[in-house]
């Protein structure tokens, strides 16, 4: 027997155990909705001690989600462990020197917490991930991998984990409320997803500011693009296929170009004929990458040079950003749009509160048991699962990002439309 078995094996036990001790009111079917409340419940968190959460990572993503989950009405106790040390924590927020490369001491970390948040380096976040399935801790996890790791599936059902994977915004949020759509419609015939962060007073010749690692940012120009035209599977590099313009009542015209940020949904749902993803810029920004990417700047071997000086010249606090996302989900001729704008509040960047926030939103729904099904899941299937999104948005909402939701449905088939729209509301 592998030794990552032995491991799965001994776990076991000890997770049902604390599972069954933790929940033992947790499977108690609800007859109003019908639904198995070990999948979802609309009751708090447990009765017993104060509610504990750890994030494993103390970067600018980890400190935000944990200042969230600090400030809220239920004042959990929040605990940042990384390896590294870190200053200037208040609150209910803690420190723990943790490396989360090390499963025996992630083992001990998180006994007695409801739930983890992965807020890792990219480098390492797949290791990091596997680590914690292994104890059985419920997860929301928003460190970046090239793809989602659902394929640690198999260890998340042998120790009970129930883990909801490429959890921010985008994705993350986009997913679920294409899931909900999904479900809802029986099915979908299009999604198209649009979002980006963006200066709000842009610079001259870039257009942008440098809001997270630079050489990430650049990555998203020349990663192949997946996405699904008339039911074929396309993957073109981004600055070779069409930029097209979006005009938002707000911020006016802006770039769009595809990007590859549909990742799991492609695979969840394979019948679902037209699917992509554009990301946003301020106008005039798509030029000026393409003009570089001519001149060799975004080459493999030019790249991660190019990405310093756009760094130092383009600082993200010298140039507050907002960011705008439009989810369009069609079945037929009815269309669900999703609407969310935030700009930079009080020293965080909308992309930071953004992601952040709705990580937060999901460690707070496993910690409070209302969503608990074993697995790796992936956040569109999240979605899916009744009343989930709607807590996930109603949860920014109090935070001040707020979604306008808007169905449309045609009349007559040709020029008239009856729209509905309302701005979700905490409930």
């Amino acid at each position: 027997m592998s030794a990552n078995k032995k491991l799965v094996t001994s776990l076991n036990d000890t997770t049902r155990s604390r599972q069954s001790n933790q929940h033992s009111n947790a499977r108690i079917r609800d007859p109003g909705r019908g639904i198995d409340s070990g999948t979802f419940s609309h009751s708090p968190t447990r009765e017993r001690n104060i509610m504990r959460i750890i994030v494993f990572g103390g970067g600018m993503q980890g400190r935000v989600i944990a200042s969230n989950l600090a400030a809220r009405d239920e004042k959990p106790e929040v605990v940042i462990a990384d390896i590294n040390s870190i200053d200037g924590l208040n609150g209910n927020v803690s420190y723990q020197k943790v490396n989360v490369l090390d499963q025996s001491a992630v083992a001990l970390a998180v006994k007695g917490f409801d739930a983890a948040v992965l807020a890792v380096p990219s480098s390492i976040a797949r290791d990091a991930l596997q680590n914690l399935l292994l104890t059985g801790i419920a997860i929301v996890d928003v460190s970046f991998t090239p793809d989602p790791p659902t394929d640690l599936n198999e260890i998340a059902l042998s120790t009970g984990s129930c883990c909801v994977v490429d959890c921010g915004i985008a994705p993350g949020l986009s997913h679920m409320l294409v899931g909900k759509a999904y479900a809802q419609l029986g099915g979908l015939d299009r999604v198209r997803i649009l979002v980006g962060g963006m200066a709000q007073d842009p610079p001259p010749v870039f257009h942008h500011a440098i809001y997270f690692n630079p050489s990430d940012l650049l990555s998203e120009y020349v990663r192949p693009a997946r996405a699904r035209v008339a039911g074929r599977d396309i993957q073109p590099n981004p600055l070779e296929a069409t930029i097209e313009t979006f005009d938002d009542f707000e911020l006016g015209r802006l770039d769009a170009f595809l990007s590859d940020g549909l990742r799991s949904l492609l695979k969840s749902y394979p019948n679902v004929p037209d699917m992509i993803e554009r990301t946003l810029r301020s106008a005039g920004h798509m030029n000026t990458m393409q003009n570089l990417a001519e001149m060799g700047l975004f080459d493999e071997d030019a790249i991660d040079t190019t990405a310093k000086p756009l760094a130092k010249r383009y600082p993200a606090e010298k140039y507050p950003d907002c960011l705008l996302m439009v989810v369009e989900a069609q079945r037929g001729t009815t269309i669900t749009r999703w609407r969310l704008i935030d700009r930079w509040t009080d020293g965080q960047s909308a992309m930071s509160r953004t992601t952040g926030y709705t990580t937060a939103a999901m460690a707070m729904v496993l910690a409070r048991k209302q969503f608990t099904t074993p697995g790796v899941h992936a956040p569109e299937k999240v979605g899916e699962v009744e009343g989930i999104a709607d807590i996930i948005i109603a949860d920014l909402a109090e935070r001040g990002v707020k979604t306008d939701e808007q169905v449309i449905i045609p009349t007559n088939g040709i020029d008239r439309s009856v729209v509905q729209t309302k701005e979700m509301s905490v409930f």
